[in-house]
C-alpha cells in the first residue's frame, strides 16, 4: 500500500480538533495506541496495539523528510499480539516503544491524525493513502490543501518518525525520565 503524510507539531490540539469539525469533518472516537518497534535493518516494523481497534503488524519504508513523504506500507491484522511481540522481540530486539493518544478525523480523502505522544508531546499527522502510483500527486495535492485549511504552519513540520523522536530523548533524558 501506498501513503503521502506529513507530521507537525502542534501546540493547540483542541483548535485543530474545532477546525476539522468546522468543516465537517467525520471524527472517530480517541483511541490509545501503543506502537512496539522492532530493530530491523531496512524500513520500520513495529506492533501496533490498541484496546479500541485492536492489534496489526505495520511494516513501511519512508524516508526522513520534511514535508509530505510517500510511504509504503504493509498491515496485518494480529490476533495474539502478546505471543507475537514476544517472538519478535527475542528474533529482533525492541528499539523503542512509542505511546500516544489519538483522534482521528477525515476531510476529503485525508485522514487528520490529532496525537498527543507520551514524552513528546502533541502533533498533527496528515495522510492521504492511494491505490496507484500515478494518484500520488493528486493526493499529495489534497494534503497540502488541508494543511493550508487547517492552518498547519510548515515552519513545524516534522520529518522524524516518532521512533526516531522517542528514541532521541530517551538518549537526550536517559532511560529513567518521566
Amino acid at each position: 500500500m501506498l501513503n503521502i503524510e506529513l507530521k507537525a507539531r502542534c501546540e493547540d490540539l483542541g483548535r485543530l480538533r474545532e477546525r476539522c469539525e468546522s468543516l465537517g469533518a467525520e471524527g472517530q472516537e480517541p483511541e490509545r495506541q501503543v506502537d512496539t518497534y522492532f530493530s530491523v535493518s531496512y524500513g520500520r516494523l513495529k506492533l501496533r496495539e490498541s484496546l479500541e481497534a485492536g492489534a496489526e503488524l505495520i511494516r513501511y519504508v519512508r524516508e526522513d523528510v520534511a514535508g509530505a513523504q510517500e510511504s509504503h506500507y504493509e498491515l496485518y491484522p494480529v490476533e495474539d499480539p502478546e505471543a507475537l511481540k514476544a517472538i519478535l522481540t527475542a528474533a529482533l530486539g525492541v528499539s523503542v516503544v512509542v505511546a500516544k493518544r489519538r483522534e482521528t478525523f477525515v476531510i476529503g480523502s485525508v485522514r487528520v491524525h490529532l496525537d498527543k505522544v507520551q514524552g513528546l508531546g502533541s502533533f498533527v499527522e496528515l495522510q492521504g493513502t492511494v491505490d496507484e502510483p500515478g494518484e500520488l500527486p493528486l493526493v499529495a495535492d489534497e494534503v497540502q490543501d488541508v494543511q493550508r485549511v487547517l492552518g498547519i504552519d510548515p515552519q513545524s513540520l516534522v520529518k522524524e518518525s516518532y521512533a526516531v523522536l522517542v528514541g532521541r530523548a530517551e538518549v537526550t533524558q536517559g532511560p529513567c525520565a518521566n
